[in-house]
């Protein structure tokens, strides 16, 4: 949930042009429970049918740890889908289009016929578009009435939400091609896919460093952009000489250097939405220490991790 909280919070920070006032934090507004609620129940339905490759990677815990039975997972998902339904009829109209696409997107990654997430490049193109692009333009969409603009506004986000995602499926991989699910990762390998998560997030500095120069815009999402880039440059770096590596060795380099990047971007992404929304932070904190608490206690593992 974090990290689309964030892009919605940061979509408000830098919508294009603001024609209702601001509330005091976005976490009173029914759109962000309304996304909230879709991707709750998109998250569970991905569970129940990702079991297989969820159990090879080490996820999916209620599910491949016997937390919860698949029928108890689907009564979760049904309610939060009708949750997010109820907030739909709620949401300031701008917000209606972005929202209802993530619906789509969220649902069609997961679901059969056409699991997005088991499809090179559209699995990649989905996590973009709907984090960078429509959550970003839901939150745009509560005090503009520009939603569609802040979607084309957005592009530098998207391309860095998929740097982030390719590091996702740099950990997940050898999991994924076991269970026969074939990622961006998989198709394309670990090491042109670390290469290519760097090129993203070199377009995402490029991109936010002439609009905060030449078109005075965010100095903040400049230096996000520079500190995410120095990330993935670094992380491209080791990847590759662990190419040389036994393949045990590889994978321990590619687990860890993945790992550490996709923890940090989304810390460093939360931060600056928080600083923006400080309520965000009340949310963001409590949850992350209670996360920790119960996958110690329960799974005995340490999160994130």
């Amino acid at each position: 949930m974090v990290p689309a909280w964030s892009f919605y919070a940061i979509g408000v920070h830098l919508a294009p042009v603001r024609s209702r006032v601001e509330l005091f934090s976005v976490i009173v507004q029914p759109g962000f429970w309304c996304l909230t609620a879709l991707l709750a129940s998109a998250y569970v339905a991905n569970q129940i049918f990702d079991q297989t490759s969820d159990r090879l990677n080490g996820k999916g815990l209620f599910l491949t740890h016997g937390v919860f039975r698949t029928r108890t997972m689907i009564g979760i998902a049904l309610a939060c889908f009708l949750g997010a339904s109820w907030l739909f009829q709620r949401v300031d109209g701008a917000q209606q289009i972005p929202l209802f696409a993530a619906m789509l997107l969220a649902f069609t990654y997961s679901l059969p016929p056409l699991r997005l997430c088991a499809r090179p490049w559209l699995d990649l193109a989905a996590n973009a578009i709907g984090y960078g692009g429509l959550a970003f333009a839901a939150g745009a969409g509560g005090v503009s009435d520009y939603s569609m603009q802040a979607f084309l506004d957005a592009y530098p986000w998207m391309f860095l939400v998929g740097a982030t995602f390719l590091h996702t499926t740099i950990l997940d991989v050898d999991g994924d091609t076991a269970a026969g699910k074939r990622t961006t990762t998989v198709a394309f390998g670990v090491a042109r896919s670390a290469h290519l998560a760097t090129g993203f997030a070199a377009i995402t500095l490029a991109t936010t460093a002439y609009r905060a120069v030449a078109r005075h815009g965010s100095v903040a999402a400049a230096v996000v952009a520079a500190l995410a880039f120095a990330l993935f440059a670094i992380a491209s770096v080791m990847i590759a000489r662990a190419e040389k590596l036994d393949p045990v060795s590889r994978a321990a380099v590619r687990t860890r250097v993945s790992a550490r990047v996709v923890q940090s971007i989304s810390a460093l992404v939360a931060l600056w939405a928080g600083l923006r929304d400080p309520m965000l932070l009340a949310l963001f904190v409590p949850l992350v220490f209670a996360a920790r608490a119960y996958y110690r206690a329960r799974f005995h593992i340490r999160y994130p991790g």
